[in-house]
C-alpha cells in the first residue's frame, strides 16, 4: 500500500459516519466561532463526540490573526445562505468579536434562532473585558437572542477577577441538565476566576449554575436555588427560550471551570446544553457516557497512531495489507458503536468500543513488529556496508603500512657539486 492509499483511508475513517455508510442518524452540525484560543479546545471536544459535527470559524483578532484573515475565514466557512445555515442545529460563540460577522450575517443567526429554532451558546457574558468589544456585542441584534442582559452589564462595573465557587442549581423546577453531575469531581469546584465577567439574567432566564464569590451583586434568575443569597450569587450558566430557539450564556470563557484539569466533565456539560437546546434526550447515567466519549477519543488517537506506523512501514516496502484490512474491519465495528450511541444505546455502544480498542491495540502491536522487522533488514544492510568498508580500508592499511608489500623506497636525487 502506498502513501496515497493511507491518506484515503485516513480521510474515510475521519468522515462523519453518515457520509461513509449512507443516510442514518446524523450528528448535529455545529458552528464554533470565536476566540482562536478557545475554538480549538471546544472543537476537539465536539470532534471526538459522535453526536456533533463542528465547523470552525476563527473570529477574534488574537495571537497574530489579522482582521483580513478573519474576514477570509468567515467568507470561506460561514453558511452562504439562510437555507445552508438551517442545516446546522447549534452555534457556539466563544468570546468572539461580533464585528467579524457582517450585519446581515448577524441577522441571519438571529432569525434562525427566533424563527427556526437554532440553538446557541455564547461565553464570557459580553464577550470581552474590552469596552469596545463588549459594547459592539451589546449593540448587535444577535445579543437580543441570548439570556444575558448585555445592555445592563456594560452600564456597570462588569469585570471580575477573584475567588469563585460554582454551585449547581438544585431547584426542582429547573430541568436536570446539570443536576446529574452534582457530586462528581470538579462539577462544583472552587478556583480563581478566569475570564469572568458579570452576567445578569433577563426576565425568564433560568440559571443552571451559580458563581459564588465576594460579588457586590446577586441575581437569582427564574427558579432560584433554595440556597441563593444576595449579594454574592450571580449566574454562571443560564438559558432561556427565545422564539423557537433555546440559547445559553456562560459568565466565563473556556478555561478555569471549563478546563478539564479542573472539571473533567466540562465537555459533557457543554454537550448537555446542546442536547437540551435541540430537544434531544439527556443521558441518565452521565458517568458511563463520559467514559464512552473518552473511548471514542482514545480510539481516534490509536487509529492515527496505527496509520502513522503503516505509512512509515510502507516506505520500506513492507506488506501492510493485513493491517489495513484490519483497520477497515474495526472501522465497521466503530460505525456500529457510533450508531448505537446516536440511538442512545450507551451500554451496547460501550461494549462495541471496548472490543474495537482491544483489536486496535492488537493491530498496533502487529504494526510495531512489522516496523521492527523492516528496520532489522535496514540495520543488517547498513552493518554489512559499514563492516565491508571497514574491512577493505583495514586490508589496504595493513598492506601498505604494515606489511609494506607494495612499499618501495624512494631514491634520493642530489645536485652534483661540479655543476
Amino acid at each position: 500500500m502506498r502513501l496515497g492509499q493511507v491518506v484515503i483511508i485516513l480521510i474515510l475513517l475521519s468522515l462523519p459516519p453518515s457520509l461513509v455508510w449512507g443516510e442514518e442518524a446524523k450528528p448535529a452540525k455545529v458552528i464554533v466561532a470565536g476566540h482562536v484560543g478557545s475554538v480549538p479546545i471546544v472543537s476537539a471536544w465536539l470532534m471526538a463526540d459522535p453526536l456533533t459535527d463542528p465547523t470552525v470559524i476563527p473570529a477574534r483578532a488574537h495571537a497574530g490573526w489579522t482582521y483580513e484573515e478573519l474576514y477570509r475565514m468567515v467568507r470561506l466557512y460561514f453558511p452562504r445562505s439562510y437555507e445552508k445555515l438551517l442545516e446546522y442545529e447549534y452555534m457556539m460563540l466563544l468570546n468572539m468579536e461580533i464585528i467579524v460577522l457582517r450585519p446581515e450575517q448577524q441577522k441571519m443567526l438571529y432569525d434562525a434562532i427566533y424563527q427556526d429554532g437554532l440553538g446557541g451558546m455564547q461565553t464570557r457574558s459580553v464577550m470581552s473585558v474590552s469596552a469596545d468589544l463588549s459594547t459592539a456585542w451589546a449593540q448587535s441584534v444577535l445579543s437580543d437572542a441570548f439570556p444575558n442582559d448585555a445592555d445592563v452589564v456594560i452600564s456597570v462595573d462588569y469585570t471580575w477577577s477573584g475567588p469563585m465557587r460554582v454551585v449547581i442549581n438544585t431547584n426542582p423546577q429547573v430541568e436536570p441538565i446539570f443536576k446529574p453531575y452534582i457530586g462528581l469531581p470538579g462539577a462544583e469546584s472552587s478556583f480563581m476566576g478566569y475570564g469572568t465577567n458579570l452576567a445578569i439574567p433577563k426576565p425568564g432566564a433560568v440559571v443552571t449554575t451559580y458563581s459564588v464569590g465576594p460579588y457586590r451583586y446577586g441575581y437569582p434568575g427564574t427558579y432560584p436555588d433554595p440556597r441563593f443569597e444576595s449579594p454574592g450569587w450571580i449566574p454562571h450558566t443560564m438559558y432561556w427560550q427565545y422564539g423557537r430557539g433555546i440559547t445559553w450564556t456562560h459568565q466565563d470563557m473556556i478555561g478555569g471551570y471549563w478546563d478539564t484539569g479542573y472539571n473533567a466533565y466540562a465537555p459533557d456539560m457543554v454537550v448537555a446544553e446542546l442536547l437540551f437546546s435541540r430537544g434531544r434526550k439527556l443521558p441518565e447515567d452521565v458517568v458511563i457516557v463520559h467514559w464512552l466519549r473518552r473511548k471514542f477519543s482514545e480510539f481516534n488517537s490509536a487509529q492515527l497512531y496505527v496509520l502513522s506506523l503503516v505509512d512509515f512501514i510502507d516506505r520500506f516496502g513492507a506488506n501492510t495489507a493485513s493491517i489495513t484490512e484490519g483497520l477497515v474491519e474495526i472501522s465497521d465495528a466503530v460505525h456500529e458503536a457510533r450508531q448505537l450511541y446516536l440511538n442512545l444505546e450507551y451500554q451496547g455502544s460501550s461494549e462495541k468500543m471496548e472490543e474495537a480498542l482491544r483489536r486496535m491495540g492488537g493491530l498496533g502491536d502487529k504494526a510495531i513488529r512489522l516496523k521492527e522487522r523492516a528496520l532489522l533488514w535496514i540495520y543488517v544492510v547498513e552493518w554489512l556496508a559499514v563492516s565491508g568498508a571497514s574491512l577493505v580500508a583495514g586490508f589496504a592499511l595493513w598492506t601498505l603500512m604494515v606489511r609494506r608489500r607494495l612499499y618501495r623506497e624512494v631514491s634520493v636525487t642530489r645536485i652534483s657539486s661540479s655543476a
